[in-house]
């Protein structure tokens, strides 16, 4: 499963560099904790679910993996939605961070998240105790990937590329 794959070298990536790293929330979601003396608790999220996709473009290193879904049935999948660059930003971020270490005072708790896309795997993180097990963020900053100018990093306060639906129902 890529999950596990990813997983596995994103935690690797972590310890490495010398990150406390927790894992087995949520399946194969973990967070790599690096505590850097008092200040402000900052979590950083990036989502590594693969999707029930084929990869059809011909590349070399375009993903032939499979999974048995929850009906049992054995699809292709790939990180589709940038969910590979997702994982490869936040590993970058943490090396950088860590790097710089003498110029910035607190923690930066890494969070890796699997099944972003049907929400399941935020809750089955949380249900296995995350919270429970890492410091309180003071902020939570998320990434995704949109089609903007090369070069440049879009920003905004709030909520972004989310979706919320609401709606009534009246039985009578």
């Amino acid at each position: 499963m890529l999950e596990a794959d990813t997983s596995s070298l994103a935690s690797n990536h972590l310890n490495t560099l010398g990150f406390t790293v927790i894992g087995g929330f949520g399946g194969h979601g973990f967070v790599g904790v690096l505590q850097n003396g008092e200040g402000p608790v900052v979590m950083l999220r990036a989502d590594m679910d693969a999707l029930p996709v084929k990869e059809l473009t011909g590349l070399p290193y375009a993903s032939s993996k499979t999974m048995v879904d929850r009906y049992g049935q054995k699809n292709p999948v790939m990180h589709a939605c940038g969910h590979d660059v997702h994982v490869a930003c936040l590993m970058g971020a943490a090396e950088l961070l860590h790097s710089a270490r003498s110029t910035w005072s607190g923690t930066l708790i890494c969070l890796f998240q699997p099944g972003k896309e049907d929400g399941a795997g935020a809750r089955e993180m949380v249900k296995d105790g995350l919270f429970g097990k890492i410091p309180k963020p003071d902020i939570l900053l998320g990434q995704h990937v949109v089609k903007t100018k090369a070069g440049t990093v879009q920003i905004r306060s709030g909520a972004a590329l989310s979706a919320c639906d609401c709606f009534d129902v009246r039985l009578f």
